[in-house]
Formats: C-alpha cells, sequence, structure tokens
C-alpha cells in the first residue's frame, strides 16, 4: 500500500518477493513445503514482467526505501531468471536520497499486479528461463555426506544472517554477517571493493577461489547480498559451471526437515 499510494520514483514498478514465488497455493508442486518466498517459475516471472510492461531489452535498476534488505534478492531473481546481466543493477542508497537530491518523483494511487491475477496460460512477450545458479537440499547433504572440512573439500558454504547463525547452521559454514558488507548507515548500499575483498579474506574465504561457493541464509534473501558482494569483488558468479549459487530453501527447510539428521544441525550458542 505504501508504494502503490507514493511517493515512488517516477514510472517505478512494485515487486513483491513474497508474491512473485512458487507460493504453495498457487504451485503446489514445486513447493509441497511451503517454504517462503521460493523463486518463482519462469512462466510466472515472464507474466509479471508482461503486466509491469518490462521487456528482455530494458535497463532495470532495483531500488527501496530506507531499511529494506531486499534489494538484492530481488537483483538476483532478475538475473537467475536470465534478465540480461548489463542491464540489470542495484541503486546505492535508499529511495529518500535519490528524493532528497530532486530524483523524480511522483505521488497518486497506482495498482500493482498480483500473482494470483495473471494468466499463466498467454504466451508471454517477455522471455523468462528457469531460475539458475540455485541449488536445493539435496546438493548440501550430498557436500556434508563428503565428511571433508571446508578447507579438504572443493566446496565452501557461507551464511550472512545476523545472530540466529548462532542458533543453528550447517556444520563448516563460514559466517560472513550480511550487515558487514553494506555500509553501517546505509543498508541499501554496499561498502567499496577493497573493503569487501578484506571481509572475505578475514573470513578464509578467496573471493576467485575456484571452489563451488554455496551461499545458504535463514529464507534464501540475505544469501543473495553474498552473490552481489562476490561479484563486486570480481568473481564471474554467473558462470555456466555453476559455481556461485544460493540454496534457497536455505534454514527455512534445512533447519528442521526430518530428512536432516540431527548432525547437521550445529550451534554455537
Amino acid at each position: 500500500r505504501e508504494f502503490e499510494d507514493g511517493p515512488r520514483v517516477a514510472g517505478a514498478r512494485h515487486i513483491d518477493m513474497d508474491d512473485i514465488a512458487a507460493h504453495p497455493d498457487l504451485f503446489p508442486d514445486l513447493n509441497p513445503k511451503g517454504l517462503p518466498h521460493m523463486l518463482p517459475p519462469a512462466s510466472l516471472f515472464a507474466a509479471f514482467m508482461d503486466e509491469c510492461g518490462i521487456a528482455n531489452s530494458d535497463h532495470v535498476i532495483i531500488y527501496g526505501k530506507d531499511g529494506c534488505v531486499f534489494t538484492p534478492r530481488i537483483w538476483f531473481l532478475f538475473r537467475s531468471m536470465g534478465h540480461d546481466p548489463s542491464k540489470i543493477h542495484l541503486m546505492q542508497g535508499p529511495f529518500e536520497e535519490w528524493e532528497a537530491k530532486g530524483g523524480s518523483v511522483e505521488s497518486g494511487r497506482t495498482m500493482v499486479p498480483q500473482a494470483a491475477d495473471l494468466d499463466l496460460g498467454r504466451e508471454p512477450s517477455y522471455r523468462a528461463a528457469d531460475a539458475k545458479n540455485v541449488v536445493g537440499m539435496g546438493d548440501i547433504l550430498k557436500v556434508l555426506d563428503e565428511g571433508r572440512s571446508m578447507a579438504e573439500g572443493d566446496t565452501l558454504i557461507l551464511d550472512p544472517r545476523g545472530s540466529t547463525f548462532s542458533t543453528g547452521h550447517m556444520p563448516g559454514a563460514i559466517h560472513i554477517p550480511y550487515a558487514s558488507l553494506v555500509e553501517k548507515d546505509n543498508a541499501l548500499r554496499f561498502k567499496p571493493k577493497e573493503e569487501l575483498l578484506r571481509i572475505f579474506e578475514d573470513a578464509g574465504v578467496v573471493a576467485n577461489t575456484d571452489k563451488r561457493i554455496i551461499c545458504s541464509c535463514g529464507s534464501g534473501v540475505s544469501a543473495c547480498h553474498l552473490v552481489a558482494a562476490l561479484e563486486e569483488c570480481g568473481r564471474d558468479v554467473w558462470s555456466d559451471d555453476r559455481k556461485t549459487v544460493i540454496y534457497d530453501g536455505s534454514w527455512a527447510e534445512f533447519g528442521f526437515d526430518p530428512e536432516v539428521p540431527d548432525k547437521y544441525r550445529v550451534s554455537s550458542e
């Protein structure tokens, strides 16, 4: 409702990561466990793009208001669904800063398309791909079943959660809080490349390592901060070898699924 009434960037479109997702009510086969904001099928994303008037050739800039921490997830959504990487960017700084510096804004009622109202049977103009650079719970279990430490194995698991990391995480997961990657007084502005590189190095992670990096968090949101930061550090996160991925189910799935052995849920409290 806040976006619908304005103010907002002139001509902006609103995307709700909880709505444009594989919601269990709409896609029970894709999300049988009812996990939050799982990445949508290509058909839904394409239909939403058409409804918003967004074409594959459009340059899309993702922004949010002060305090919003979801913009990297929306950036990842566009990139994962195949939008031209040269035409999708994150605005560094909040809407309030844009407005204060004289950026074009508008107010007045505007409607936001809802997933349940979209016609997924119609041939879309926008061409979306099935989500890439995403892994499931089975991939995590396979890594852990190998029984090798992160230093010995060929995969690193990074977790950017805050205080909830200590209450439960995967064994060997490397903790790099997402809040450490952004400016202290501006959660919508990433730190400079040099600082990001140092943060990864201090955690024992080389941004351009040949190892596969799996980013996991609470529910697949702040994991996208890690992907964006790794790319800023020069890692080719969208290479065909899929060496940089997010675990979309993250701890919302792994921490509570009965198929996960208790030994793979550790606490540092």
